[in-house]
């Protein structure tokens, strides 16, 4: 059986509910039976506010030591300034004249909505203006976007719809 045929096999096991603890208790050792797990526990320990282990790791080999699975905790204010680096405008409509999108950030909170439903012209006010050249300019609003504060100088825009 090919990795892809295997991967979708997982992707419809996790559909059905198969959880990714599932996997480390088929693939990982209990932490008390492997010298890397226990070291690992040790200083998860010293940081018990940081760093955490399940009861079973995953254990990957390499020469003079092995990487432990764990869990490391990252508080909301140091994800925050990687929120907005993968953004995805939609496009809700694009016909007859009207055109809606909006921007979701990584965690899929709309960030913008555009409309020209409203505007007596039935231009897209950003492209009056001239933030953008047209609905779908996604160079155009990035850099709007970054000028505003709301996406960081590392963002990326994509386009769906």
């Amino acid at each position: 059986m090919s990795q892809e045929e295997l991967r979708k096999q997982l992707l419809a096991m996790r559909e059905q509910g198969l959880k990714f603890t599932d996997c480390v208790h088929v693939f990982g050792v209990p932490v008390d039976t492997n010298t890397y797990a226990l070291a690992a526990k040790a200083r998860a320990d010293e940081s018990f506010d940081t760093m955490a282990l399940d009861d079973d790791v995953v254990i990957a080999d390499t020469t003079g030591g092995a990487w432990v699975s764990c869990w490391i905790r990252i508080e909301d204010k140091d994800a925050s300034e990687y929120r907005n680096t993968h953004l995805l405008m939609t496009v809700d409509l694009d016909e007859r004249g009207v055109f809606k999108a909006h921007v979701d950030d990584m965690d899929g909170n709309t960030i913008l909505t555009m409309s020209n439903e409203e505007e007596e012209d039935g231009e897209l006010s950003f492209v009056r203006d001239g933030f953008i050249k047209h609905p779908r300019d996604t160079d155009g609003l990035l850099v709007y976007l970054k000028e505003m504060g709301m996406a960081p100088e590392s963002a990326s825009l994509e386009i769906q719809g």
